[in-house]
């Protein structure tokens, strides 16, 4: 089943990566998809997304809309993927080491037995760089077992370096939006999703899943962009604590890199001085986060720098 735990829904059209879900379908069509795909870039790109179209389309063609590369609301995977069951479909998000050697062994066993009608069954790794090395060996001995439906993609955020030995057993595919581009899928996500646009879109380096998801932080949790940075960070630490959702952290430091870009534009005289500063507080951030050390500390410490 799809153990996704999050909330995020991905959208039902396919942007800005069409020709390597028309390579795919083809392999699909000849039986020919590789067993290991590793799907790498920036978060946001849309690589999950391209996962989502993939099942879709291999699951439910009749409900694919494989010109406009949009799934059809019957389509059984759209319907699967809000109820949260689909047996054939396992996902998991391995970031914040959310994933468990134990989780793992469980798959393992779950995925030796046969799926139904025979068909693939994909299990898909989210944020894979996040394992640990054991996660990985375990992960490495599962890949390795001899079935020929079961199809694994490995998404790579790139946040972390990822043991090579994960690569060497896959296919790699490198994913790269440019600044254009990125601009004007979000134009049309904005659109899909009848979402208001929070963030300038002309001062924005964010991926479109980054845009989309911090647009909608300011939203729901009411957070004013234009507040000052310290005390953004503070409302967004808490709710980090509150939802356990690192989306929070991530959109933290999006606001610092911005605040000191801008400065540092402001007066180039002094950017060595502001990138310094930015480096410092972005790794304390992370430092805290992936030690649990105590955020209250970490505030009074970051007024100092801002």
């Amino acid at each position: 089943m799809i153990t996704k735990t999050d909330n995020y829904l991905p959208s039902k059209n396919l942007y800005g990566l069409g020709k390597y879900l028309s390579n795919f379908m083809t392999l699909i069509d000849n039986d020919k998809l590789p067993k290991v795909l590793m799907f790498s870039g920036k978060k946001g790109q849309g690589k999950f997304t391209l996962s989502y179209h993939l099942m879709s389309y291999y699951f439910d063609k009749k409900n694919y809309d494989r010109n406009s590369q949009s799934v059809k609301i019957e389509n059984k995977i759209f319907n699967n993927i809000q109820e949260n069951n689909n047996s054939n479909v396992f996902y998991y998000n391995c970031s914040n080491n959310k994933v468990k050697i134990d989780d793992i062994r469980k798959l393992r066993t779950d995925i030796q037995k046969s799926s139904i009608n025979n068909m693939y069954r994909f299990i898909i790794f989210d944020d894979v760089e996040y394992l640990n090395n054991n996660c990985v060996n375990a992960l490495l001995k599962t890949i390795e077992e001899p079935i020929e439906i079961n199809h694994f993609v490995l998404i790579n955020n790139q946040n972390k370096n990822i043991l090579e030995t994960l690569k060497s057993r896959s296919i790699e595919i490198l994913f790269f939006l440019n600044k254009l581009e990125k601009i004007n899928i979000i134009k049309k996500l904005l659109k899909d999703f009848k979402i208001e646009e929070k963030i300038d879109l002309s001062n924005t380096s964010l991926t479109p899943g980054n845009y989309i998801k911090y647009n909608n932080i300011i939203t729901d949790d009411k957070i004013n962009i234009n507040d000052k940075l310290i005390d953004n960070i503070k409302k967004l630490f808490k709710l980090n604590i509150l939802k356990k959702d690192i989306e929070y952290l991530n959109f933290a430091i999006y606001l610092i890199n911005q605040y000191y870009f801008n400065k540092s534009k402001d007066k180039i005289s002094q950017n060595n001085v502001y990138n310094d500063k930015r480096t410092k507080i972005i790794k304390r951030i992370y430092d805290s986060n992936n030690l649990n050390l105590n955020q209250v500390n970490l505030i009074a410490e970051l007024e100092n720098y801002i």
